[in-house]
């Protein structure tokens, strides 16, 4: 995965995007069912199920496999407009792709190519995964970020001072990092009081 075809993207979704998930999680080798197939949004880090819940308010994406390639469900997808994006349904859930399919030929001259590697299209999609569309968009900042869409968090606490309109904020003030190996941190218990002596 090029990085640098993403690199107006935020850091989540560059994150998202050249994540390599279903491998063993670091953080608990040798553990069952370890293979990382959740995506933490907050902290651009892929986790495991063992991870969790490792900070509850953070927005946690779940990565499928279909066709041998990483799909997200649209649905689950709320931080991005996946309109244009050529979706599957897989088990009643409608899924996008997430990075650029390389198996079928592209062609320039097919009657509906994807917009960004030419891979063909069926009609009413302009293109064959996420990767695609923000790369495409990613020549141009405006558009990118008009694709974008304004956290939850923000939306229900954020004032309006620019004419009604929501500023988002980083990743980072949303909510606290999960950091380190992303288990779940102890909390020290304060020191009990004694009793005055009579």
């Amino acid at each position: 995965m090029q990085l640098a075809a993403v690199r107006g993207a935020l850091q989540w979704l560059r994150g998202l995007l050249s994540e390599e998930f279903f491998d063993a999680c670091a953080a608990h080798p040798g553990e069952r069912k370890n293979d990382k197939n959740l995506f933490c949004v907050d902290c651009a880090a892929a986790l495991c199920r063992r991870c969790l819940p490792h900070e509850p308010a953070h927005d946690v994406l779940q990565i499928w496999k279909y066709a041998s390639c990483f799909v997200v469900r649209v649905d689950d997808l709320r931080l991005f407009d996946c309109a244009g994006i050529q979706s599957h349904a897989v088990s009643d859930h409608e899924v996008v792709f997430l990075n650029e399919r390389t198996a079928r030929k592209r062609s320039a001259s097919a009657e509906n190519p994807c917009a960004a590697c030419a891979r063909p299209l069926t009609s009413g999609h302009d293109y064959c995964s996420l990767f695609c569309k923000v790369k495409h968009l990613g020549e141009s900042e405006h558009r990118l970020r008009r694709a974008l869409r304004v956290r939850r968090q923000v939306e229900a606490a954020a004032p309006e001072p620019h004419g009604g309109k929501l500023m988002p904020s980083p990743a980072s003030d949303a909510a606290p990092s999960c950091g380190g190996s992303l288990r779940k941190r102890s909390r020290k218990q304060p020191e009990p009081e004694r009793a005055p002596f009579c």
